[in-house]
């Protein structure tokens, strides 16, 4: 139609919303919204998981994976579309001991479970896990959150740490055998600490020897004598140990034993004359029972002033003391009849020992 002013015009529906319609809209509206929430959530949720260091693996209620991030495509070495297509039988073949923890995690309750376990990448190289598994809340039920940490390259750097430290505790007890204790405890804190040279300071020393072992060796084998001296020794070394004495050396059939030196103690001499009281008392019982041999040792005790240190040369070189006690003590031994203890007047004054002592005049050598 054409109306007076000749504009043509035209007639449009118009739609009226009832009020149902308008709640329709509102909750679609609302829906959408939530919709849309849930998306940011889940895609918030999925970047959160890519940020964690440590593999993330999620399961539902029903047991189907969910989530797995790429902390944990680095770890297994599969990808999450692998992941997701192999499911949980995938999982259980890289990680043999994932059922029946899934199983012990659920006959559990759901609570917090933590364990160590060996598993495999598709290439078949070994790794080592930890998982911990974690209740998670969902829509079909309790599913679980799994925390993935590989400390393969911590446990195999504490195997070697371990097996260091057992190579050397080894190296240490072997050397022991040859070197002074403290020598060797030094060699091993300090390989530059041990330097020739020498400091003066007081110690008492220790001589023992086997009487008549030459005479009786001369109607022995060998593999007898062999078992003599190994048997005196082993009890005259447990004994100088055992009172925190330092081995000196063997010479033949006797040794030599310090007692100061190089941690010198108020108590030096009388410490030594117990060893000393106590190593003739077991070789006249114990060791020459066990023989079948009669034994007797003599021992000479001497105290004073020493020079202790590494003596030798740069390439071969000995920890030991020299001085007149050392001296005075190896011919009070040599002047001591068999079962005999000598010790001279400063021993006999620093350690008091209790028994009879009877002053008497030796020619010493």
């Amino acid at each position: 139609d054409r109306d007076v002013t000749g504009v043509q015009t035209c007639a449009l529906p118009i739609c009226a919303f009832r009020s149902a319609d308008r709640e329709l809209l509102v909750l679609f509206a609302h829906q959408a919204a939530l919709a849309i929430g849930t998306a940011r959530q889940f895609d918030f949720q999925e970047r959160l998981l890519e940020t964690i260091a440590n593999g993330v693996i999620t399961l539902d209620g029903a047991g189907s994976l969910t989530s797995y991030n790429r902390s944990a495509e680095t770890t297994f070495g599969v990808s999450a579309r692998e992941m997701r297509a192999g499911g949980t039988p995938l999982l259980s073949k890289l990680v043999p001991d994932f059922p029946e923890l899934l199983e012990t995690f659920y006959s559990s309750g759901g609570v917090l479970l933590r364990a160590e376990v060996e598993a495999y990448r598709p290439d078949g190289s070994e790794l080592t896990m930890q998982l911990r598994f974690t209740p998670l809340e969902g829509p079909e039920g309790k599913g679980v959150a799994i925390v993935v940490s590989d400390v393969t390259e911590q446990r195999r750097l504490e195997e070697a740490h371990a097996a260091e430290v057992a190579h050397k505790e080894a190296i240490q007890t072997s050397f022991s055998r040859y070197l002074a204790p403290h020598v060797v405890q030094s060699l091993v804190d300090d390989p530059q600490s041990v330097r020739l040279g020498g400091e003066r300071c007081r110690a008492t020393m220790v001589f023992a020897d086997i009487r008549g072992f030459t005479s009786l060796a001369a109607t022995l084998e060998p593999e007898q004598i062999s078992e003599i001296l190994n048997a005196y020794f082993e009890v005259a070394v447990r004994i100088v140990f055992e009172h925190d004495g330092l081995l000196d050396k063997f010479y033949g059939d006797g040794l030599m034993a310090v007692f100061g030196p190089p941690r010198p103690r108020d108590d030096d001499a009388r410490r030594a004359v117990v060893a000393a009281r106590r190593l003739r008392e077991a070789v006249a019982s114990e060791v020459a029972a066990h023989l079948g041999h009669p034994l007797a040792i003599s021992i000479g005790l001497a105290t004073g002033e020493v020079v202790a240190g590494h003596f030798g040369s740069q390439r071969r070189m000995d920890y030991t003391v020299i001085g007149d006690a050392v001296n005075l003590a190896q011919g009070l031994q040599s002047a001591s009849p068999p079962g005999g203890l000598y010790l001279d007047e400063a021993t006999y004054n620093a350690a008091q020992p209790s028994g009879d002592f009877q002053r008497i005049a030796a020619q010493i050598k």
